[in-house]
């Protein structure tokens, strides 16, 4: 294999991981890690596993890293050993079998960790998924001295900070993201079906090896809109002169994604109402990348989005988030909205990779996002994107 097949971190970008994932070891008493990941469609439930290993399974899989030792990566099918093998920086990749992760069990005995302390490390602490409850019954029966201690959201904390070489990385997502941007710039016409619009959009990263991390794109009319958000999935409706279209995009090189939300409108100029929130979302994008720089509390950050509420508007998802291979703290929402409040002890520092994406909505169901994905530096927010910030008109 020559070594340009896939794109690869330095080595010592990946023996910093790896000394941080042990200094969480020493720090929590630790004898391993033992991490869980699984597929779906964009992959980044395989976050943690990818950042240690370099490699993401499409199903499931379980990554043994040892504070002393070789790690073992178990992929959860057979047909897609020989890729992980050939990605997978580690040496030790086998098939973990179905049913019952035995072989894993297995490797854990072999590394006499059946009465160690274990750290657990699941999907995304946010939604509380850890292992599956069959595996960990199993593991509680077949190692019934053993220690197990969920570490995931401290484990998740090692990955806010990005090097210069994933700012690299996710730069390069930003620029394949907006690839997509100018795409339905081009193609937003009326006539034309959600779902063939979002094809173009995707093309237009996927031909120069761009992956399709998030694809959310929606047209519904200005003058009696049935959504204030992007659909997940989308219809084939056509677009109609009078649209506003609402998209939501994430292109990923090699797992790093992008992020950027834009409004457009077809075929006329916003209404007045939607150019009230469009207003009010570049408004309050702005103030939130000038609070947000390094040193400064998510506090004062959520403080910046003060003009939403005062102009009557709520919002339908998190104003700010973390970001990179997957959603990172803190997320940040609006007085009355129903997030929880910004975590009191927590400061921005430089180089977190973090969206700013305000998406007003008003009482009568009209909404706008407008937003982009970059880094947070001792000046504020700096955006990796260049699609200009600015609610294009379509014609035909």
């Amino acid at each position: 294999m020559t070594e340009d097949w896939y794109p690869r971190f330095s080595e010592e970008e990946m023996n910093r991981r790896h000394g941080m994932a042990k200094d969480l070891m020493e720090e929590e008493g630790l004898d391993a890690l033992l991490l869980f990941g699984m597929g779906g469609t964009n992959r980044n439930a395989q976050a943690n596993i990818y950042w240690l290993s370099c490699y993401r399974d499409f199903n499931h899989c379980y990554l043994i890293f040892p504070k002393e030792g070789p790690p073992s990566l178990f992929t959860g099918l057979y047909n897609h050993l020989h890729n992980a093998q050939m990605q997978c920086i580690f040496e030790d990749v086998r098939h973990g079998a179905y049913g019952n992760p035995e072989r894993m069990a297995d490797q854990l005995d072999a590394l006499g960790l059946g009465n160690a302390r274990v750290g657990l490390v699941g999907i995304n602490p946010r939604f509380r998924i850890l292992l599956p409850f069959e595996h960990m019954d199993y593991l509680a029966e077949r190692f019934p001295e053993a220690d197990w201690v969920d570490v995931s959201a401290k484990f998740r904390d090692l990955r806010l900070i990005k090097s210069e070489e994933e700012i690299e990385w996710l730069t390069e997502a930003a620029r394949l993201t907006d690839l997509a941007m100018e795409a339905a710039r081009i193609h937003a016409k009326p006539g034309i079906p959600e779902i063939e619009l979002s094809g173009r959009m995707a093309a237009a990263f996927r031909e120069q090896g761009g992956e399709q991390m998030v694809q959310f794109v929606t047209a519904t009319p200005m003058a009696n809109p049935r959504t204030p958000v992007p659909w997940q999935n989308p219809t084939r409706r056509k677009l109609e002169a009078g649209d506003v279209l609402i998209m939501e995009i994430s292109a990923a090189y090699y797992g790093y994604a992008g992020q950027s939300l834009r409004t457009f409108t077809i075929g006329a100029d916003p209404t007045p109402p939607y150019q009230a929130l469009l207003d009010a979302a570049i408004e309050v994008y702005e103030g939130v990348g000038k609070t947000m720089k390094a040193g400064n509390s998510a506090q004062a950050v959520f403080e910046a989005t003060d003009p939403l509420p005062e102009k009557g508007f709520q919002i339908y998802d998190s104003l700010a988030h973390g970001f990179g291979t997957d959603l990172l703290q803190p997320s940040i929402g609006i007085r009355g909205s129903n997030y929880l409040a910004p975590p009191a002890d927590f400061k921005y520092r430089e180089n977190m990779v973090m969206v700013i994406q305000p998406n007003p909505m008003d009482a009568e169901g009209r909404g706008v996002q407008m937003g982009d994905m970059g880094i947070v530096t001792r000046e504020g927010f700096r955006s990796l994107h260049t699609f200009p910030m600015k609610a294009f008109r379509c014609d035909e």
